[in-house]
């Protein structure tokens, strides 16, 4: 007995905490509706108005953007412009008046008026000053968009490459086709028939990312540079290592001392042998790499450094020494000359080296002038350079060339050319104008006095209430009840007419828009009341669920439109003092 007893007690305190949970989530529920009935506040005249009004300012607000949604789809022409606008900061007609010069020059030299846009704001941003209005037959400016094309869109340059050579390329005169085509030449000086070695890119790649004072020092001599690019990659050092050897070795007290201790270790004077080229033969080179610093020469900087590495190659491969006081002399890191020696090493079978190292800018400067008349490059030479170099893949290619015919189409070609500026002008003042202005008003949402802003508050948030009710009838999850004796029998409930009950017995009411009372009706506050126009159904725990208990809640919310317009149940008349307060 003992036993049983024990699990009857646990049991009962089981059922207890049960009981208690229930109560807790039964008292929730009942708080969370009466919360709703509770918000006097909203239902309140102020509230009421200014809601209203809110309701007034987000609708037309909507109707604006609508508005301006379906007018940018207009202004077709400062869509396109926009990048002017930011760039240069001038108003939508002036980049249209701008965007017309740009348009014309794009379809004198091929290509698209957008890809020569995006050229033009990278012009003003290296050159803040430069006018580019009227501009389109201007050989300097022309130049300036040609190697814009060349760079950024055929040679995938980035923007800070492109305006570094751009800088670089108009130094020596107001025509930087000159130097582009020293670039370009060196396919055809160095032998390249097939176009496989991708020289331009290279040249214009090492000089982009030189130093400007490197730039400025060795790119005194035209075609000299580009040269000095190819020579100083194939030794792998890059235009400024060159640059930073010839500074080191003018330190004429500290680099003679290192020469000589050099001497000391290897048992070689540098001196240039029989196989040095003539100019080197039986000359110090140390002095000859300085003398081509002064002269801002790097090509032939870039011959010197290579004849020291090919006489001194076994040296500095075999002795630890010589090569750590050699790179001490060069003004370098052992590991570059220790990568250099690797490197003339691996090609030391390709004839291709020897011959490079020997030219000079002559030759180069002699094919680039070949290509210019009067220090210009015509179209069809441009547009030979432009193929040549052309890296992009051929969808890239179409997509220009079918973007070029687009505007090439007789009516939008004029307008670009001639007709943006007025365009933009006239649909701005159609637009903006007050008459169109004026229409537009007319059709905003504007009650006309302050009953309209509190109906129009008022249906928002009767809405609002009701949703919420409906919300909660759905969301919470019915419980069982705690009073095992008061199951009702949904069988054995009857339907009545729809009611008000007053309070009975307890503290609630059951309410119903219908006027039919029935006082003898009384509640506790232990009934599970529901009241329906349809047939509930038991959950056989003493609760009732499903159609029967939506229909009840959105009572509820009928209650509260009741509260919200003033019903006699909640607020007192002339004559009579409200039901339930």
């Amino acid at each position: 007995m003992g036993w049983i007893d024990d699990q009857t007690a646990a049991i009962k305190r089981l059922y207890n905490g049960i009981a208690g949970s229930v109560k807790a989530a039964e008292a929730s529920r009942e708080s969370q509706l009466k919360s709703l009935v509770s918000m006097k506040a909203l239902t309140d005249k102020t509230t009421l108005l200014n809601r209203g009004i809110s309701t007034q300012v987000g609708f037309n607000e909507d109707l604006i953007d609508t508005y301006v949604e379906l007018a940018t789809k207009s202004l077709v022409f400062e869509a396109r412009n926009k990048e002017l606008n930011k760039t240069f900061g001038i108003t939508s007609m002036g980049a249209a008046a701008l965007s017309q010069t740009i348009q014309k020059l794009a379809i004198t030299q091929g290509f698209s008026g957008e890809q020569a846009i995006g050229y033009a704001n990278s012009i003003k941003k290296m050159l803040p000053s430069l006018q580019q209005q009227g501009k389109e037959s201007d050989k300097t400016y022309k130049s300036m968009q040609r190697i814009q094309h060349v760079l950024t869109t055929n040679l995938s340059l980035t923007e800070d490459a492109t305006e570094a050579y751009t800088l670089y390329a108009s130094k020596n005169g107001k025509n930087a086709d000159a130097t582009m085509a020293s670039a370009a030449a060196l396919a055809g000086v160095l032998k390249d028939t097939d176009g496989t070695m991708g020289y331009m890119k290279q040249a214009i790649s090492g000089i982009a990312a030189a130093a400007s004072e490197t730039q400025l020092q060795f790119g005194k001599l035209p075609g000299n540079l580009e040269l000095a690019v190819i020579k100083a990659n194939a030794l792998g050092f890059a235009l400024d290592d060159l640059a930073d050897t010839g500074k080191h070795l003018l330190n004429i007290e500290s680099s003679i001392g290192q020469e000589l201790e050099y001497q000391l270790l290897s048992g070689h004077r540098l001196v240039g042998n029989d196989q040095a080229s003539e100019k080197l033969r039986g000359k110090s080179l140390t002095n000859a790499y300085r003398e081509a610093t002064l002269r801002g020469n790097m090509s032939d900087a870039a011959s010197t450094l290579n004849t020291i590495l090919e006489q001194e190659g076994t040296v500095l491969e075999d002795n630890l020494f010589a090569r750590e006081k050699m790179a001490e002399l060069m003004g370098i890191e052992e590991g570059q000359l220790s990568r250099a020696l690797q490197k003339k090493k691996l090609l030391s079978s390709d004839d291709g080296l020897s011959v490079l190292m020997k030219l000079d800018g002559t030759a180069l400067d002699k094919a680039a002038s070949a290509m210019l008349d009067s220090g210009e490059m015509s179209l069809d030479v441009f547009n030979q350079l432009s193929t040549l170099n052309d890296t992009r893949t051929t969808d890239d290619i179409m997509k220009q060339q079918l973007t070029i015919a687009a505007e090439s189409l007789v009516t939008l070609q004029s307008m670009l050319e001639d007709g943006q500026g007025d365009e933009v002008k006239l649909l701005r003042e159609a637009l903006t104008d007050k008459t169109g202005i004026k229409a537009f008003q007319d059709i905003m949402l504007n009650p006309k006095n302050d009953d309209a802003y509190i109906a129009t508050g008022r249906n928002d948030t009767v809405g609002e209430l009701i949703a919420k009710a409906t919300e909660y009838s759905r969301n919470l999850v019915d419980m069982p009840s705690t009073d095992a004796t008061s199951n009702l029998d949904a069988k054995k409930m009857v339907g009545g007419s729809d009611t008000v009950v007053p309070a009975g017995y307890g503290s609630r009411i059951l309410t119903f828009p219908e006027d039919t009372l029935q006082p003898d009706i009384a509640f506790n506050d232990k009934d599970h009341i529901v009241a329906s126009t349809r047939e509930p159904t038991s959950n056989g725990a003493g609760m009732f669920s499903g159609q029967a208990t939506d229909a009840g809640f959105m009572a509820v919310g009928r209650m509260i439109v009741a509260a919200i317009n003033g019903s006699n149940l909640f607020s007192g008349t002339s004559m009579n003092p409200p039901t339930y307060s």
